[in-house]
C-alpha cells in the first residue's frame, strides 16, 4: 500500500512540475502582451506585473517537490564528501529527516493561513485582485509534497551500494614492442 502511495505521490510530483514549466510559458507570453501593448498600441497592461508575480510564485512551488524528490536542489558538499560512505550515509539521512520536518512545519503554518484567507476572502493588493488562496496553497502543497519526499529519503530504505570488488592485477608479461609478442 505504501508503495501505490509512494507512486501516486511521485506521479502527482512530476505532473506539477511539468504545470510548472507551462506557467514559465504564461510569464513569457505575459512579456511579450506587456511590451506589444506598451510599445507598438502605446497602451500597457495593468495585469501583466501581477500575473507575473503570480505564475512565477506557481512555478516554484509546482517545482519544488520535484527537486526534493530527485536531489535537484543546490547543494554544499564539502563536508558531505570527506565522509566515509557509511557515515555520508547517517549524514544524508539525518540531514532529510531534518529538512522534512523544517518543510512539515512550515507547509503546516501555510495550510492555516491558507484556510485562514479562504475564511475571510482575503484578496491579492497588486493590480490583479484575485483570492490570496489561490496563491496559497500552492506554496502549502509545495511545503507539504516536499516535507513528504524528504521524510522519504530520510526514513526509506536506504541504497545499498553495489559492492566494489577489487579487480585481480592482469599480469602481462613484459614485451619488448620493437619484437612482436
Amino acid at each position: 500500500m505504501l508503495t501505490l502511495l509512494a507512486r501516486v505521490h511521485d506521479g502527482v510530483t512530476r505532473a506539477g512540475f511539468l504545470l510548472g514549466g507551462v506557467t514559465l510559458c504564461g510569464i513569457v507570453l505575459c512579456f511579450w502582451l506587456e511590451v506589444i501593448a506598451r510599445y507598438f498600441f502605446n497602451s500597457p497592461t495593468l495585469w501583466s506585473g501581477a500575473m507575473v508575480a503570480y505564475l512565477l510564485c506557481l512555478s516554484i512551488s509546482l517545482a519544488m517537490p520535484e527537486l526534493a524528490r530527485t536531489h535537484g536542489h543546490i547543494a554544499i558538499t564539502v563536508l558531505p564528501e570527506r565522509l566515509s560512505p557509511a557515515t555520508r550515509a547517517r549524514y544524508d539521512r539525518a540531514l532529510a529527516v531534518l529538512t522534512g520536518g523544517v518543510c512539515a512545519v512550515a507547509g503546516w503554518i501555510c495550510v492555516q493561513e491558507s484556510l485562514r484567507q479562504f475564511t475571510y476572502h482575503t484578496t491579492t493588493a497588486l493590480g490583479l485582485d484575485i483570492p490570496k488562496v489561490w496563491i496559497s496553497m500552492f506554496i502549502a502543497y509545495a511545503l507539504v509534497s516536499a516535507a513528504l519526499h524528504f521524510l522519504r529519503h530520510g526514513f526509506g530504505r536506504p541504497a545499498v551500494p553495489e559492492a566494489v570488488e577489487p579487480t585481480p592485477a592482469k599480469s602481462t608479461p613484459a614485451t619488448d614492442p620493437t619484437k612482436g609478442p
